[in-house]
């Protein structure tokens, strides 16, 4: 294990033509509890700022538990969803100096699946916004938690 810590993430990456479902998080404790529970050691300022960023729809993976199972939370638990399809999946990983271990690096994989969904989500109460967005008028710094790395990979934006 990385001294600087080691992240698995699942995300589905869900498009309507040359948009995709992007969601700003809202304060609630579903956040903390089951998708994001790096948010509970964040600094109140660096959680304010989680609060006005877009991130894909996604989760880190609990102990045990496979991509594919953590995408079905992800699609079932923070988005409601009952039906859908994966076209495709690919990883990505990264690796970049930590914030909180000066010196040493933070290493994050990334379980990425293309998801279509018959209709879109309606927007649940932990989200504040949850639209299919234009990744091309943003930039790497619009997205929360590291998400800006992973929208640059796969090309949706360009820095």
């Amino acid at each position: 294990m990385p001294e600087a810590g080691f992240c698995a993430s699942s995300f589905a990456i869900i498009k309507s033509g040359r948009k995709v479902l992007l969601g700003v998080a809202k304060p609630h404790p579903r956040w903390e509890g089951e998708w994001q529970p790096n948010f509970s050691v964040y600094s109140r300022d660096e959680r304010e700022n989680e609060f006005r960023l877009w991130r894909f729809p996604a989760s880190y993976l609990y102990e045990g538990e496979g991509p594919d199972d953590t995408l079905q939370r992800v699609m079932r638990d923070m988005l409601g969803m009952k039906r859908w399809s994966v076209i495709r999946q690919k990883d990505y990983g990264f690796h970049d100096p930590s914030d909180w271990y000066p010196g040493r690096m933070h290493y994050d994989l990334c379980f990425v699946s293309d998801v279509k969904i018959a209709k879109a989500p309606e927007t649940p109460p932990w989200f504040a916004k949850l639209e299919f967005v234009d990744p091309s008028r943003m930039t790497s710094r619009d997205f929360g938690s590291a998400q800006g790395d992973l929208a640059r990979a796969l090309k949706l934006v360009k820095s």
